[in-house]
């Protein structure tokens, strides 16, 4: 099966975990972001222990891709490495945020 425009794709064996691999990678730049948001949002709060957590995680994760980026090659890569990676950088997005709503209401209850 060939599509217009896309020829050549079933003779390169790496084509479909480099996609797999770069579309890993776009979730942790979504979380970069979000972590980004996280850090916004606890600054706002006065929150500036929270606020570099944050920082430091979304610097963290854009390092992580990048390195990941240029020592990707399809032969030598576990499919559970990108998996973990992901993984990681959602369960400590979503910490963060826990973070910083618990410490928000905690903030208003007082």
């Amino acid at each position: 099966m060939s599509l217009a425009g896309v020829e050549g794709l079933a003779d390169d064996p790496g084509a479909q975990p480099q996609r797999t691999m770069l579309a890993w990678n776009r979730t942790i730049l979504a979380t970069v972001l979000g972590a980004l948001l996280v850090a916004l949002t606890a600054e706002r709060q006065q929150l500036p222990g929270v606020a570099a957590a944050a920082g430091l995680a979304a610097a963290g994760l854009l390092l992580m891709v990048l390195r990941d980026l240029r020592h990707w090659h399809h032969t030598d890569v576990s499919p559970w490495t990108p998996i973990l990676h992901v993984g990681l950088a959602v369960v400590g997005l979503a910490a963060l945020g826990v973070t910083v709503a618990v410490t928000g209401i905690l903030m208003e209850a007082r």
